[in-house]
């Protein structure tokens, strides 16, 4: 998935979410893919000094004499045009724009350009291939005004001018593309930024307890498209693992760990965090139990070797179904090796 486009915006929020704990990387940098890291690539079509990334397929001259770090990968996204030979709007068109002008910094800009039109003329017919190549106009001319707009919100911090710089970029966007590229292009880039931005105000918002904020994330998590609401949940429990780590260092209570995930994943996660630690304790004080007559069994004087392991094994049945019981063995493997 790749939606991180308003890289101010995160930036920000990235440096100042949760009052200077420990902060949450917006996409964790083994799954950023090399499209994602073209996106920086802004201010390199205006002053082409950014160091080159992207990738290549051998199919077309288009992919020939290609940048170094090109090599052994492949075009990321594909190009399509419909029966009647027109261009199929979609996400993936993005992605290679990104893919091919990521090789900025290692060659001119109008060698990367002149190459991508290359990839577009042998990939599409010809009614689509002149679709492609307006919306390329289109797309670097969005990307020169978004390093314009991004200078003038540099200094900018606060949640309100987050709000603006971001209806700014939306605004941008929307005065460069027709609705369905807009839509196609950044929708879940705005949505995920939206989403980021209002779950910051949350966190801020003194009026709020910590379960009125989590019942407020909630409801802003509810809102998400369902292509978001996976990816966005495993970027909030990385954050939460961190600050819950950074809880028990400190000695916190069972009071401000539920506080601390109301806040960082919502009330309903927070409950689920609950039963889950319930049933954990669970399983642990079931496992100790068990250990602690194994262990009675097998310092008995009154059996031999083969009785207790018959008495063993019936203990073991008797407290563990099928399932558990090769839980436990994995468990005990495991503390095997350790003292070993």
């Amino acid at each position: 998935m790749k939606f991180i486009a308003v890289l101010f915006v995160l930036g920000l929020l990235i440096g100042i979410v949760m009052n200077g704990s420990a902060p949450l990387d917006p996409v964790p940098a083994q799954t950023q893919s090399r499209a994602e890291a073209a996106r920086n690539s802004t201010s390199q079509i205006s002053q082409q000094t950014h160091p080159a990334q992207a990738p290549p397929r051998p199919r077309t001259d288009a992919l020939d004499r290609l940048p170094g770090s090109f090599a052994g990968t492949q075009v990321d996204g594909r190009l399509r045009a419909d029966a009647a030979g027109k261009l199929i709007i979609d996400a993936e068109i993005r992605r290679v724009f990104d893919y091919f002008l990521a090789s900025i910094g290692e060659e001119p800009l109008e060698t990367s350009i002149a190459r991508l039109r290359r990839y577009i003329e042998a990939e599409l017919p010809a009614p689509a291939a002149g679709h492609a190549i307006r919306l390329l106009s289109q797309y670097l001319n969005y990307k020169r005004q978004l390093l314009l707009l991004e200078q003038q919100h540099m200094q900018q911090a606060g949640i309100d001018a987050m709000r603006i710089r971001l209806r700014a970029v939306q605004q941008l966007r929307a005065g460069i593309f027709d609705d369905l590229v807009h839509q196609t292009f950044f929708g879940l880039d705005e949505a995920a930024d939206h989403f980021m931005l209002e779950r910051l105000a949350i966190h801020h918002d003194p009026s709020l307890d910590a379960s009125g904020k989590g019942a407020a994330l909630d409801n802003l998590r509810n809102s998400l498209p369902a292509e978001l609401q996976d990816l966005l949940a495993a970027q909030m429990q990385v954050q939460l693992r961190e600050q819950t780590r950074a809880l028990a260092a400190s000695g916190g209570s069972s009071t401000e760990l539920r506080q601390l995930r109301q806040q960082l994943v919502g009330n309903a996660a927070a409950a689920r965090l609950e039963r889950l630690d319930a049933k954990r304790r669970a399983w642990q004080d079931r496992v100790t139990a068990y250990r602690l007559e194994k262990r009675r069994i097998e310092r008995s004087q009154g059996l031999g070797q083969a009785d207790k392991r018959a008495a063993i094994t019936r203990l073991t049945a008797e407290r563990f179904d099928e399932t558990e019981r090769q839980r436990l063995q994995a468990a005990e493997q495991l503390v095997a090796a350790e003292r070993s």
